[in-house]
């Protein structure tokens, strides 16, 4: 999920509605509403519901004794990389190469005429610039596609204001801006693309927008396949996803008529078979006093687990098989609603999370689904953006909508 000073909480967009969350208007990954007009009403735990019962009201779990703790190594200030907007060009993503030997941080900068066009490549343990490779409005997400050895072939970019995705190769030479189309009637010129992931086959590259539609790019042409795209709704909006095994697991927000709330979902669908779909309500507003949205997911020993806004200051976890909602784990985080944006999870388990707007990151033990407590983080950069934990498994990065990139140890 995007945003910026932190004013409200929506940020994000990232996938499933209004990415907003910034000063002016800050749209991430499919949001495009003022910021001012982002609600910051939670929803409340009855209102999360199970595939076949509610989950309970009031869920008590204590500290686990023991976990990696996050250290705070070091913050690196990117704007002053960004070719364009610099003032507002903040990181969005930091993503490790192929192989680990570099990272590369598109630098989202805002929407519509203040979004940046920039993205750096950095030694990922020295953080120092290597690179810029130029590309469309508001980068956000990037995705490579690997050479049977492993080494890096393509990589992907989404540019959320631009409509668009930049493919760049191994030497870092941009090999087109390939345009995402819009829906007709679409008053704001661009589609929002924002999440991406890779198919098992490498054969394609899934985009999402915020329209509720999931566009397929031939990786061999590098164009869009037509006949192949999905189509979820006009009203869906669609935030990091990905796949397990051949289906794709969908953090969806469905936005109900002139805006009164929304309902946010998990949906699970293969490609190959777009109208078999299984799905589940992970928490709904029949107002616009919230807006319920999921935002980023991770997988492991058969669960998935989800984050989002207004979806509570809490985890939800879903079987990945059924999808049915197992009893989520409380965050400890300060914001009421939860805001959260990033998501990710160890080898080891570690499952981290990371409040937008308190800039809190709660440290959870999937081998119990327990609480080992929570990092304050504001000190480092408001607005964390995501979460990436390297390949070896000892350092945690966060890009901030501060404009920093900050790094912690896990020890």
């Amino acid at each position: 999920m995007p945003i910026n000073p932190r004013v409200t909480d929506i940020a994000m967009c990232t996938p499933p509605i209004f990415r907003l969350l910034a000063a002016p208007i800050l749209v991430l990954g499919f949001c495009a509403f003022p910021a001012w007009a982002v609600p910051t009403q939670s929803i409340s735990p009855s209102r999360i519901t199970r595939v076949t019962r509610r989950l309970s009201d009031s869920v008590t779990r204590g500290l686990a004794p023991q976990g990696a703790k996050l250290i705070h190594r070091d913050s690196t200030n990117l704007s002053p990389f960004a070719a364009c907007n610099s003032n507002q060009a903040w990181p969005w993503t930091a993503a490790f190469s192929p192989g680990g030997a570099h990272l590369y941080v598109p630098l989202f900068g805002g929407y519509a005429g203040q979004g940046g066009c920039t993205l750096l490549k950095l030694d990922a343990l020295t953080l120092q610039h290597q690179g810029t490779i130029q590309v469309q409005e508001s980068p956000e997400e990037v995705v490579f596609t690997t050479n049977t050895n492993g080494s890096m072939a393509l990589g992907f970019v989404t540019n959320s204001s631009a409509s668009s995705v930049s493919i760049f190769d191994a030497t870092d030479a941009v090999l087109t801006h390939l345009a995402i189309p819009v829906r007709p009637g679409n008053t704001f010129g661009t589609a929002f693309p924002f999440g991406m992931a890779v198919s098992p086959d490498q054969s394609t590259v899934w985009v999402g927008t915020s329209e509720g539609r999931i566009f397929a790019i031939d990786v061999a042409s590098r164009t869009l396949d037509s006949n192949r795209t999905i189509d979820l709704g006009a009203a869906v909006g669609l935030a990091r996803f990905g796949f397990l095994g051949n289906q794709l697991i969908l953090p969806a927000t469905s936005y109900h008529q002139n805006y009164q709330g929304s309902t946010a979902k998990l949906i699970l669908l293969d490609p190959a078979h777009p109208a078999m779909t299984q799905e589940v309500i992970l928490g709904t507003s029949p107002t616009a006093s919230a807006f319920p949205s999921p935002q980023d997911f991770a997988i492991r020993n058969g669960k998935i687990y989800v984050a989002g806004f207004d979806l509570g200051p809490q985890v939800v976890v879903a079987d990945t098989q059924t999808l049915a909602l197992d009893t989520p784990i409380p965050t400890g985080t300060g914001h009421p609603g939860g805001k959260f944006q990033a998501l990710t999870i160890s080898a080891s388990g570690l499952l981290l999370v990371a409040d937008y707007t308190t800039a809190e990151i709660a440290r959870i033990d999937t081998n119990t689904d327990s609480l080992l407590g929570v990092v304050p983080a504001s000190t480092y950069g408001y607005g964390p953006q995501e979460l990436t934990i390297s390949p070896d498994g000892q350092t945690l990065l966060v890009p901030t909508a501060a404009g920093n990139l900050v790094r912690f140890d896990l020890r």
